[in-house]
């Protein structure tokens, strides 16, 4: 079962099923989990041009460090958008290898960067998601 603070990887198909983020895997952070909703915050590789751009409003960068999470390279996780599904299971084989979740103090500050003025709600089309990813399944 994946668990608030777990770290999966996963294909998504935002904006639609041929976007970037549905080609490869991204690491995601599990929000919350209540009944059969998820709630997941996206994690990406920090980039030299993302110090200075101003896409993102809130966010949360993060160095590799596996007392912490199982990032391998610097990473800014992105708290603007919330990625939510409703009726799908996710297998605990899409959880990280070199550790399974982020420490509790990374956890807080991505919850209080999340709460500081909003988020876009994305609920993700289920049935794209699956076509991506073997390890996700119909409730």
């Amino acid at each position: 079962m994946i668990n608030p603070k777990d770290v999966i990887r996963m294909k998504i198909p935002y904006p639609n099923i041929s976007d970037k983020l549905a080609v490869s895997a991204h690491m995601y952070i599990c929000k919350n989990v209540k009944d059969n909703v998820y709630e997941y915050v996206k994690c990406q590789t920090l980039k030299p041009k993302m110090l200075t751009s101003k896409i993102l409003k809130h966010f949360v960068d993060e160095e590799a460090d596996i007392l912490r999470n199982p990032f391998q390279k610097a990473t800014r996780i992105d708290c603007d958008k919330l990625f939510v599904t409703d009726s799908v299971q996710y297998d605990n084989g899409l959880k990280t290898v070199t550790r399974p979740d982020v420490c509790q103090e990374l956890y807080d500050t991505v919850m209080k960067e999340l709460d500081e003025d909003g988020n876009e709600e994305i609920k993700l089309n289920e049935d794209e998601l699956i076509s991506l990813n073997s390890m996700i399944k119909k409730v």
